[in-house]
């Protein structure tokens, strides 16, 4: 609410936009109107609500990863590209239950071929060994495009980027888990990207 010099508005009363004038006593006064926001009625507009929900939630889980597999330094644009190609992976039955694959999930895009990458977890030695393949070059591959490995711990929604090798040359590495991490709930993805970081290929989805 404001109170307003009526030498400036004489007589002023009434609304406009959102607005209202009108006199209070010896005062002029206007007051906004209160914004109406129409929430989620229909069962189709519940579900997309919760999809949008448990995407930005798992998006949280993937910032460190993101900025590699979208080519981005920007956080906002990493983040659209998550929900642009993950929202539609998330399922909702009609009692507003949802379910989504995390194997499935895209952490990266782009026109590059898919890297041949393996992993196998050894809980007793608390590491992810990862293996990978050499490819031939061709045109959506080069020799130097590098191989990055992610992980994601499903519990603590916590992800971290390995970066691997290049294409050219097969390798293997062993990672180390995070102290806190459990073993038993891992999810392993892959990726490439070239080399000057502009361009990626999709997500492999290794284990989980």
């Amino acid at each position: 609410m404001a109170i307003f010099d009526p030498t400036i508005f004489q007589g002023l009363s009434g609304s406009v936009g959102n607005v209202t004038a009108y006199k209070l006593g010896d005062k002029h006064v206007a007051r906004g109107k209160a914004i109406v926001i129409k929430d989620a009625k229909t069962l189709a507009q519940l579900k997309q609500r919760e999809r949008m929900r448990v995407v930005t939630a798992l998006r949280r889980g993937f910032i460190v990863v993101l900025e590699a597999g979208y080519c981005s330094a920007s956080r906002k644009v990493c983040s659209n590209c998550f929900v642009r190609d993950n929202i539609g992976k998330v399922e909702v039955d009609d009692e507003l239950n949802t379910t989504v694959d995390l194997l499935s999930l895209s952490l990266s895009s782009g026109e590059l071929g898919m890297p041949r990458i393996g992993a196998e977890v050894e809980a007793g030695e608390r590491q992810v060994v990862f293996r990978w393949e050499s490819q031939p070059l061709m045109p959506r591959m080069a020799k130097d495009d590098r191989l990055f490995g992610a992980v994601f711990e499903r519990v603590l929604r916590r992800s971290r980027l390995v970066e691997l090798g290049t294409r050219g040359e097969c390798g293997e590495l062993a990672w180390m888990l995070p102290e806190e991490w459990d073993a038993g709930q891992l999810v392993v993805y892959g990726f490439a990207t070239s080399a000057n970081g502009k361009r990626a290929s999709g997500t492999l989805g290794i284990l989980g």
